[in-house]
C-alpha cells in the first residue's frame, strides 16, 4: 500500500500571535517529536492540504516532505493529535510522531462495515457503537481499515471486536467483547422515537429560560 505525502515546512516563529498570523493565512503551525529526536521539530502545513489528507481517511502512516528552505527531505510519521477550537471549528495545531519501519506503532484505525445486516429486511433498526479501534503494528502492516462483515446479523444479534478476522501481525488494544454494530427489534425504534421526543420538549423549556436570563459572557477573539 503506498503511503500518502503531506508536504509541511520548517518554521522558526512561535507564540500566539505568530500562530494567530500562521492560522489567518491558512495555515496550521505543528510539530513533530519522537524518542529517536534529540529536540522537537517545528513545523507548518496548509490547511487545505492537511483536511484533503483526513477527508481521504489516508491519514494513519504519512511521508512526511518537509521543506528547511533549502532542500526537502522526508521522514516517516503518524498524525497523533490535532486540536481544534472548539468555537470557531477550527484546526489550532498538529501535533506528529515521528517513527521508523522497524518500530512498532500505536494508532487508531476504521472501522468497515461490510454487507447489510439480515435484521434490516425484517424490520431492525442496526446501532453501530464502534467506529474505530485502536491497533498496535509495525508500519508496514498497518491496514486502510479492519473489515467487520455485519450481512449474517439477525433481530437482537450483535457482533463484537473478538469476531473480527483480525491480519497477521496486528494487535487488537480494546476488549474483545466490546460490541461494534447491533440490529434491534422494531420496538426499539420506537422507545428511541418517544425518548428523543421528551428531549426536544426539555430543550425547548431550557431555550425559553435562557431567553429571559441576561448574559455578559466575555468577547473571545
Amino acid at each position: 500500500m503506498e503511503r500518502p505525502k503531506l508536504k509541511v515546512e520548517l518554521r522558526n516563529d512561535t507564540g500566539k500571535e505568530v500562530n494567530k498570523k500562521f492560522r489567518r493565512e491558512g495555515i496550521v503551525p505543528g510539530i513533530l517529536y519522537s524518542p529517536h529526536d534529540k529536540k522537537n521539530i517545528l513545523l507548518k502545513v496548509k490547511r487545505e492540504d492537511l483536511l484533503k489528507l483526513l477527508s481521504e481517511k489516508k491519514h494513519g502512516i504519512i511521508d512526511l516532505e518537509i521543506d528547511d528552505g533549502q532542500k526537502n527531505f522526508e521522514r516517516l510519521a503518524i498524525i497523533k493529535d490535532i486540536q481544534y477550537n472548539p468555537l470557531k471549528r477550527q484546526m489550532v495545531h498538529v501535533d506528529f510522531y515521528g517513527a521508523t519501519l522497524k518500530e512498532k506503532l500505536t494508532i487508531e484505525v476504521r472501522i468497515e462495515l461490510i454487507g447489510e445486516p439480515i435484521g434490516l429486511k425484517e424490520g431492525g433498526i442496526l446501532e453501530v457503537k464502534l467506529r474505530e479501534v485502536e491497533i498496535e503494528c509495525l508500519p508496514s502492516q498497518v491496514p486502510e481499515s479492519l473489515k467487520a462483515d455485519i450481512g449474517h446479523l439477525k433481530i437482537n444479534d450483535h457482533l463484537t471486536v473478538g469476531e473480527l478476522d483480525i491480519p497477521k501481525g496486528i494487535e487488537v488494544l480494546i476488549e474483545p467483547d466490546r460490541i461494534i454494530a447491533s440490529v434491534y427489534p422494531p420496538t426499539k425504534v420506537e422507545e428511541v422515537a418517544k425518548e428523543e421526543e421528551v428531549e426536544e420538549v426539555t430543550e425547548e423549556e431550557k431555550e425559553k429560560v435562557e431567553v429571559e436570563r441576561p448574559t455578559s459572557a466575555p468577547k473571545i477573539e
